[in-house]
């Protein structure tokens, strides 16, 4: 039975048929993997379940009492969701249908991150397709962050349907004719644009920055994301680094305004003269700290190919976009403080660096192993020095 882990979440996959004569080898199974990982919260992934008979239905019913947190049993196909209503489990268990499938034949791409593509289907919509390793439960959550986002005035698409592409989950958004990647707008026709639109982007970053988080937003801390994140990467690194970087995430000061956490020129889009917000996977409050962490990363790792994709930038384009942030975003062109200022947010660029395996958990062991061969090259030596940083957010930001 195949299982993962991310993020403090437990994701099994069910399938086949759960009836009387394996249902006892099921069960022993589903005991083992939740006691190897007891303060897990649990999702039963039924994309591959094709029946379940009463004596599934007990097993379901051990799971939840084994489960120290509420259960979950996502991608259920009408037969099985149907037994599950019919019994009463809908009720038990927080219980989602699988989505419709759609094709993406000849739909042209408008925009690429690390962990997705974007399609146009028409004039008014288009698919975010999630990479298939990409675990359900960030994707949801990234549609439910996408809503509060947008009560809060943060200029984001309107997610409205869950759907599955070609095997991969994807997301529907509404609204958002003739639009284009910022990366795109910003190189065409030479970059004739860049200054105008790096202007609006910084504006943009600037009003997230200043926009408190009420106490009713249910936004989630971005300090507690990267914590979390540190602790997924426990596992590969010593007690020491992990210690590290724990203590270097929890001298953040902390702030109660919005973060957008992965603001960047590949996962935003231009349209009719303004930016809008495509990906909100990670959006919470914290301090503006982890949004420039994200830029210094971004800026660090230029030269890899799958950046310039991601970001929808040339190398040469993506170190003018950072460079340009900095002097709108602090309105200022004084060469020594920018370059106080880009030290500064270095320091976190090696700590996100450090955690990038868990907040992109889809990419290869051999890709994963070249973060973590980096973080032990470049940050955990430096640390000292990253420690002292923290002092100097509070004069900059």
């Amino acid at each position: 039975m195949e299982f993962q882990t991310t993020d403090d979440v437990l994701t099994i996959f069910l399938s086949g048929r759960i009836k009387a004569d394996n249902a006892s080898a099921v069960d022993a199974e589903l005991s083992k993997i939740i006691k190897s990982n007891p303060s897990n919260a649990l999702v039963l992934d039924a994309t591959d379940l094709e029946y379940i008979a009463s004596a599934g239905l007990r097993v379901l019913m051990k799971c939840r009492k084994a489960s120290k947190k509420n259960v979950a049993i996502q991608n259920v196909s009408k037969a099985v969701f149907d037994v599950l209503e019919m019994t009463g489990f809908t009720k038990l268990f927080e219980v989602s249908k699988k989505p419709r499938e759609i094709p993406i034949d000849g739909c042209p791409q408008v925009g690429m991150g690390l962990s997705s593509k974007v399609y146009r289907l028409d004039p008014e919509t288009i698919v975010k397709v999630y990479d298939r390793k990409v675990p359900f439960y960030k994707i949801s959550r990234e549609i439910d962050l996408a809503k509060k986002a947008f009560v809060l005035g943060v200029p984001t698409a309107i997610s409205y349907d869950l759907v599955n592409v070609d095997g991969a989950y994807g997301v529907v958004f509404e609204m958002i004719a003739d639009a284009t990647a910022v990366g795109d707008a910003l190189q065409a026709n030479d970059c004739r644009n860049f200054d105008e639109i790096m202007k609006k982007f910084a504006t943009l970053l600037k009003t997230l920055h200043q926009t408190e988080a009420t106490k009713d937003s249910g936004l989630p801390s971005i300090k507690g994301t990267w914590l979390d994140w540190a602790k997924g990467m426990s596992a590969y690194y010593t007690q020491d680094e992990y210690d590290m970087l724990r203590r270097l995430i929890e001298e953040i000061p902390d702030r109660n305004t919005l973060v957008h956490c992965d603001f960047h020129a590949g996962n935003t889009l231009y349209q009719d003269g303004e930016v809008v917000v495509i990906d909100m996977a990670d959006f919470g409050f914290g301090h503006p700290v982890f949004d420039f962490a994200a830029g210094s990363f971004h800026k660090t790792m230029r030269h890899g190919e799958n950046f310039q994709r991601s970001l929808n930038l040339s190398e040469e384009n993506i170190l003018r976009f950072w460079n340009t942030l900095l002097e709108m975003y602090f309105e200022t062109k004084d060469r020594t403080r920018l370059d106080e200022i880009d030290q500064t947010f270095h320091a976190f660029a090696l700590l996100r660096g450090a955690l990038f395996p868990m907040k992109h958990v889809q990419i290869s062991p051999e890709a994963r192993q070249f973060h973590i061969d980096n973080a032990r090259k470049n940050f955990f030596p430096q640390f000292d020095w990253c420690m002292k940083q923290t002092a100097r957010l509070k004069t900059i930001l």
